[in-house]
């Protein structure tokens, strides 16, 4: 049985309560390869989650997960979602 393929789902945040796929991608197997495109979309204000999956659709779903996890999880950020959202809520 081989292993499932290494994927980078990259990602960005609008705000602190909402995460947005922007790509995903094989994960570079050379190293500068890996520090030139880390470095592209850094500068474009992006983040990536390395993951282990079958398909890049599982990759994405896994990335959505731990995004959500996390977000729940780190008291900082659930204050900084709630505090947005309570700012943004419509009162229609």
């Amino acid at each position: 049985m081989s292993e499932a393929p290494t994927w980078w789902v990259i990602f960005h945040e609008p705000n602190p309560a909402q995460m947005n796929i922007v790509a995903v991608e094989p994960a570079p197997i050379d190293p500068d390869h890996q520090d030139a495109r880390c470095a592209e979309f850094t500068e474009a204000g992006q983040r990536a989650y390395v993951i282990t999956a079958t398909d890049p659709d599982a990759a994405s779903e896994i990335a959505g997960r731990v995004w959500a996890k996390e977000l729940v999880t780190t008291p900082s950020r659930l204050a900084a979602a709630d505090a947005y959202l309570t700012a943004n809520a419509r009162t229609e």
